[in-house]
């Protein structure tokens, strides 16, 4: 292995494959990244055994091909610290990788790369093409209300409903619930159903880019893969029925409208004197009014009053502040529409303007 690459061009998957890789792992070869020298291209690899992430960088030019491994983490704080446009050398010598830079010199130690796992193969029968910011946008919508360790594991990731050239995305964790709906003329007649696990849900959102530049969704038994022309991605699937979950949302007819951005500050406001543990604060609903009060262990009090259009009876409810402010933060329209059913059932909650997204938060008890 001899090739010469540019800092710039090799900082950018480096990181990405970097984030990919644990930062402590039982097996050492697993905190490493997989390097493939082959026609002019370097392949960059890093996998956890769940997720497997490949980019490709272009080589200034290539004296020999080549394949190791190498510390993922040491590689990539060298090429962050050396200065911007720096050209790099990266030679194989012996158990040795050279990182030659100016005056600059790292030996790296390095592991065999017939040692490094790969994702089985695994055929993909189902493919389509959309964009990027599209997707991303999908995921960014719903990631949030994701379960974290829950014993359900199904609702430790993000259920996508794919059929009738639409896109559901729902996500859930027992306590709130947010789906967000992708019509796109060019997923045609796939229909497919898939739970993506949590950390690749992350990690998708953070490599997806927000312009319209195309990604390939490749869709097998167990594997979900997505390709660009600078990386390709693949996740093993969890294997679970996903509940029905139009079930989970309420059919209300209390309908309250008012202006994002006041209803925000206000929930941000309230939130510093909610209690530490449990986040709960009050609605009190009146006739064209939402009274947030919050208070905390120690006999501190919140409270801040909200114009809203609500025509309905009195009501209180107690909600988990961190859950509204999620949502609210998510919803990018100007007025947003909460329809509730009793102070026993959750919200419904979702842009005035259009209906591709629907939250659902449930009740606490204060």
């Amino acid at each position: 292995m001899d090739i010469i690459v540019q800092r710039e061009a090799l900082l950018k998957p480096l990181q990405a494959v970097s984030g990919v890789v644990e930062k402590k792992q039982t097996l050492p070869i697993l905190s490493n990244v997989l390097l493939t020298i082959k026609d002019n291209e370097l392949l960059l690899t890093g996998t956890d055994l769940e997720i497997e992430l490949v980019g490709f960088v272009r080589v200034e030019s290539q004296c020999m091909q080549g394949i190791t491994t190498v510390s993922a983490r040491k590689l990539f704080d060298i090429c962050r610290t050396l200065p911007e446009g720096s050209t790099l050398r990266l030679t194989l010598e012996k158990n040795y990788l050279v990182v030659r830079a100016g005056d600059s010199c790292f030996m790296l130690n390095t592991l065999p790369a017939q040692d490094f796992p790969n994702l089985e193969e695994s055929e993909y029968p189902t493919q389509f093409t959309i964009k990027q910011s599209h997707l991303k946008n999908i995921l960014t919508k719903t990631y949030f209300a994701m379960g974290q360790q829950d014993v359900r594991h199904y609702l430790n990731g993000t259920f996508l409903d794919i059929g009738q050239k639409a896109i559901k995305c729902i996500a859930a964790d027992g306590h709130r619930l947010a789906l967000t709906t992708l019509y796109d003329e060019s997923i045609g007649n796939v229909e497919a159903r898939v739970i993506l696990p949590r950390k690749s849900v992350l990690e998708l959102i953070r490599l997806l880019s927000d312009n319209d530049n195309d990604v390939t969704v490749y869709l097998g038994g167990s594997r979900f893969r997505i390709a660009t022309s600078d990386y390709t991605f693949t996740t093993k699937l969890i294997n679970a029925q996903y509940p029905d979950y139009n079930r989970l949302i309420p059919k209300g007819t209390i309908t309250a409208i008012g202006e994002r951005e006041p209803i925000k500050q206000a929930l941000t406001r309230a939130s510093i004197l909610s209690n530490e543990k449990f986040r709960g604060v009050r609605f009190q609903l009146e006739p064209s009014k939402l009274r947030i009060t919050a208070n905390n262990s120690d006999q501190e009090q919140a409270e801040e009053d909200v114009i809203l259009d609500y025509e309905g009876n009195n009501m209180e409810i107690g909600f988990n502040v961190a859950y509204l402010l999620d949502v609210v933060s998510a919803i990018t329209a100007k007025m947003i529409r909460c329809v509730f059913t009793s102070p026993n059932d959750g919200v419904v909650i979702q842009s005035a303007e259009d209906d591709h997204s629907i939250y659902v938060v449930m009740p606490m008890r204060l």
